[in-house]
């Protein structure tokens, strides 16, 4: 039986063959796989919107066995044979061999044109296509170990740099996509793009890996190994504009819908595409798939079996038998990395710098427990990474929690360590300009810390005023002691009150006077930042 592979049908709906005034005329490219007779045509008779026929065109098909596939392009060019006018018609197509005696239906569908703004402008209607998603994990490239890969329809044209993918599990990003290619443009009559075929791929998200023993890809993310829920995420233009959600459960996609042979990258998976956002312009949500005709298709339906027919099943060991006290141990493990990621995980790693006061306060306390999660952590260093465990946010494993705190730490210690360089860049200026004392009294009183003032309370404001400045001045809150009388009783009481602190430095920076002043009040007079000459 020859089958026609209905994702190629899909990605040429939108491709036509004229450009001339008169009016549209489709083009179709079809994947045939064998066998295929010999002396074989491929028939494509296309019906007028009225239901009368308008053309039949015939293209030679190869002989081809069983396990062979070809390409075939079906364009018709006749002078003054394109409609003028926008409707639906319908198609179908056959193979025939006279040698043979063969005439096999193998499909029947429809193709919709609609007209664009400006004179005999038409496109075909792909509307429908804008909320579907194609999943496959890609077995034909990499069977061993094959990448997570969506296809992804938008409308329009964009540029693929404008263009990213990120892969989320259980609301986790875990990867960015490698690649995204335009693998298919669909045109007006006139040449205009109209609309893109957008495929992703993710080298770090694998369905499985046949040789994961040997060590190879052993940072991978393997679906097969971490079930939960999954999302592949576009953005066009740093704005999310399709979102696909699938499940992994017992190491494999599960879903409702079909799932399709494709000679290029194995069984595909059709989903579901979330179409977010208003970039896509306005689209019909209403529109009747192009192609699926009620009475007849070849196409190549095959289970999701098909998705896992590369995959090597490996035993799998049962449940490890803990004893009470590693029972225990892990519990705590548990406990311990769920409050830290509930409480620090989403703020840690979703942040991006200048960070606040309040985000330096975080980080610091994280890595404050850090000691004591780590000796949590070594005290279940025997239970596998796969074991399973569950914590409020739904299944995980010990592997999964021992990588998030891990991640969880490396960012907080990013934070800080980004925090202290910024600072020292903020010295930095003042340091190089001071020297002897000056350089010692400024380590004890950064700038950043301190107010510096000179003769006269005048406040210093640059590294060069400083480093120039003969008298350093801090004033700072201070209790007084005083006396007060209470029913005719003196009792000792403290009030408000202030302190100066003051160097005199030579021309070298060497110190040649300190000095202190102090007094009740709320600030110092002018008078504590004077010094008799």
């Amino acid at each position: 039986m020859t089958t026609v592979i209905k994702h190629a049908l899909r990605a040429s709906a939108g491709m036509f063959g004229s450009f001339r005034p008169e009016g549209w005329n489709p083009r179709l490219r079809v994947h045939l796989r064998g066998p295929a007779p010999a002396g074989g045509e491929l028939v494509w008779s296309v019906a007028r919107p009225d239901g009368s026929p308008w053309f039949e065109h015939r293209v030679a098909v190869p002989e081809l066995d069983a396990q062979q596939t070809t390409v075939l392009d079906l364009q018709r060019w006749v002078d003054g044979g394109d409609l003028g006018e926008p409707g639906t018609v319908a198609f179908a197509l056959r193979i025939v061999s006279a040698l043979d005696g063969v005439d096999l239906p193998l499909h029947t569908g429809s193709l919709t044109a609609v007209a664009l703004d400006g004179e005999q402008r038409y496109a075909i209607d792909n509307d429908w296509m804008l909320g579907l998603g194609l999943l496959c994990l890609n077995a034909v490239d990499e069977y061993d170990a094959p990448r997570l890969t969506a296809t992804i329809f938008l409308k329009g044209q964009v540029d693929t740099s404008r263009l990213e993918a990120h892969c989320f599990h259980e609301g986790r990003r875990i990867a960015r996509a490698t690649f995204v290619d335009n693998r298919h443009a669909f045109t007006a009559n006139d040449g205009t793009v109209v609309g893109q075929e957008i495929t992703v791929s993710f080298d770090d998200v694998r369905g499985w890996n046949n040789l994961r023993d040997s060590g190879w890809g052993s940072d991978w993310h393997l679906l097969d190994q971490h079930d939960g829920a999954y999302q592949v995420t576009l953005s066009r233009d740093s704005t999310v504009a399709r979102v696909i959600r699938f499940e992994v459960s017992d190491g494999r996609i599960t879903t409702e819908g079909a799932v399709e042979d494709d000679p290029g990258s194995g069984a595909v998976i059709l989903v579901d595409a979330a179409v977010e956002g208003s970039l896509d312009g306005a689209w019909r949500t209403d529109g009747a798939p192009a192609f699926y005709g009620d009475a007849v298709t070849a196409a190549s339906w095959v289970g999701v079996d098909a998705v896992y027919a590369r995959r090597i099943d490996r035993p799998v060991a049962p449940d490890p038998v803990f004893d009470d006290q590693t029972t225990a141990a892990l519990q705590a493990f548990v406990d311990r990395a769920e409050r830290l990621l509930t409480t620090w995980e989403a703020g840690l790693l979703d942040s991006t710098p200048p960070f606040d006061t309040g985000q330096m306060l975080a980080a610091d306390a994280v890595l404050r427990e850090q000691a004591e999660y780590s000796e949590m952590r070594d005290k279940v260093v025997s239970v596998p990474g796969e074991h399973p465990v569950t914590i409020a946010s739904g299944p995980a494993s010990v592997g999964d929690l021992r990588e998030r705190m891990e991640a969880v730490f490396a960012a907080a210690r990013s934070r800080l360590s980004g925090a202290a360089q910024a600072e020292e860049d903020e010295l930095a200026p003042y340091r190089a300009l001071l020297a002897g004392d000056k350089l010692a009294v400024f380590e004890e009183h950064p700038a950043n810390a301190f107010v510096y003032t000179t003769t006269d309370r005048r406040v210093i404001e640059t590294p060069e005023e400083l480093a120039a400045a003969e008298y350093w001045y801090f004033e700072g809150p201070l209790d007084v002691p005083s006396t007060a009388s209470v029913d005719g009783v003196t009792v000792k009481v403290s009030v408000q009150g202030w302190r100066v602190l003051g160097w005199q430095f030579d021309e070298t920076g060497a110190i040649v006077d300190e000095f202190e002043t102090q007094g009740p009040g709320s600030s110092a007079p002018k008078s504590a930042f004077q010094r008799d000459r």
